[in-house]
């Protein structure tokens, strides 16, 4: 017998493999499609299912992307297709700021406007007379500039020059000596003032009827939403809060939502108490706590000028709380003064050039309300028994 040598052996085997022929190599539209674009991509994880019926698998060995794609879109999914891991439910978490237009975490470079105030008319102001003293607590939280526009508005009601005053320290009363208005906090309290029955409405996706109130806004760090789609799923975390202790406040309408829920104050890793509602925003978007609860106008008012903002989600949205207060010194204001600013404040809803001067804040106006529709005792911050450190 002849022995065949290795090469021998080896020119036998290829001869008998049969070489693939140009139809057998055809693969049909329904099978996969490979791209190797993207090497780089994420392990293990599942597009959305688009209206071309592609769905995108990415490979954790090869780190490559695979289409199936179906020819007929009406098909029924085939039960005998290997189930992979189904995609997370959306998110009911809205970022602050448009990803889209929100392309890094500087604050928006707003050019300065050039304008320049008119000087007093006589015609349209009496100055010979006493100013009008118009003072805010909301300073820092609510810009300057918005009481500032309030404070025309003011003038344009009672044909009076208004001087602007603020106090941005917490727990200092009001100087009812010299001040004839004040626009407050829903838990700061004015013993001797009245109470105007109308108040600011906000423009906020809850406010469906608009009309006045302050919604509490629960914001998240970028590095824990993805894990988040539910209050309760803050267990553990950082939270900023401006007023735990006071009666009325955000951080009252939060707690109340736990215990309405049987959580206990230990629900959060850690409570952070803050001055003012800006600096809780702040606090967020400077990673110092992972989640934060404050008004919402706070949040409209600088999501254009605080860094790192744009990074930042509402998870959800708590309250209303009671309108920020719009309060008279009685001892000041006269009748014929109290009813013109009332009036004139409803009205300002149809005054355009108002409106457009207000809108950059997120108002829309002035409606009237009763402090009987907001159950107080509703939104009163639950005592907290454990300490936070």
């Amino acid at each position: 017998m002849t022995s065949l040598t290795n090469k021998d052996k080896r020119d036998v085997i290829k001869s008998k493999v049969k070489a693939p022929t140009e139809e057998s190599c055809v693969i049909p539209d329904s099978t996969l499609k490979i791209s190797k674009e993207s090497a780089m991509l994420p392990i293990n994880s599942i597009s959305n299912v688009d209206d071309k019926s592609t769905m995108t698998i990415i490979s954790d060995t090869k780190s490559e992307i695979m289409e199936i794609k179906s020819t007929n879109v009406s098909e029924p999914i085939n039960s005998n297709i290997p189930s992979f891991p189904v995609a997370a439910k959306q998110s009911k978490k809205i970022p602050i700021l448009d990803p889209v237009t929100a392309s890094s975490n500087k604050p928006v470079n707003v050019s300065v406007p050039r304008t320049l105030s008119s000087p007093i008319s006589r015609k349209s102001l009496n100055i010979d007379q006493r100013p009008l003293v118009l003072t805010t607590h909301l300073v820092p939280s609510l810009p300057i500039g918005l009481f500032e526009i309030i404070g025309a508005i003011i003038e344009a009601a009672t044909n009076t020059p208004v001087v602007l005053l603020h106090e941005s320290r917490i727990d200092r009363p009001v100087a009812e000596d010299i001040v004839d208005i004040a626009i407050l906090p829903s838990n700061k309290e004015w013993p001797n003032g009245i109470l105007l029955p109308i108040g600011i409405v906000f423009e906020h996706r809850f406010n469906k009827h608009k009309t006045p109130g302050v919604y509490a806004d629960i914001v998240v760090a970028k590095e824990i939403a993805q894990n988040i789609e539910d209050i309760i799923d803050l267990r553990g975390h950082s939270c900023a809060v401006p007023d735990r202790y006071r009666k009325v406040g955000t951080a009252g309408l939060l707690f109340n939502y736990l215990k309405s829920k049987g959580e206990n104050p230990s629900f959060f890793g850690n409570l952070l108490d803050t001055d003012t509602q800006v600096v809780t925003l702040q606090m967020v978007a400077g990673k110092q706590a992972e989640v934060g609860v404050l008004e919402a106008p706070v949040i409209n008012c600088h999501k254009h000028t605080l860094t790192g903002v744009n990074s930042l989600f509402i998870l959800d949205s708590l309250g209303p709380l009671p309108p920020y207060q719009i309060m008279i010194n009685p001892k000041q204001i006269n009748t014929k003064h109290r009813e013109q600013i009332e009036k004139y404040l409803l009205n300002v809803q149809f005054i355009e050039d108002w409106i457009v001067r207000l809108k950059p804040y997120g108002i829309l106006g002035f409606a009237e309300y009763s402090k009987d529709n907001y159950d107080i005792e509703d939104i009163k911050s639950v005592v907290t028994s454990v300490r936070y450190y």
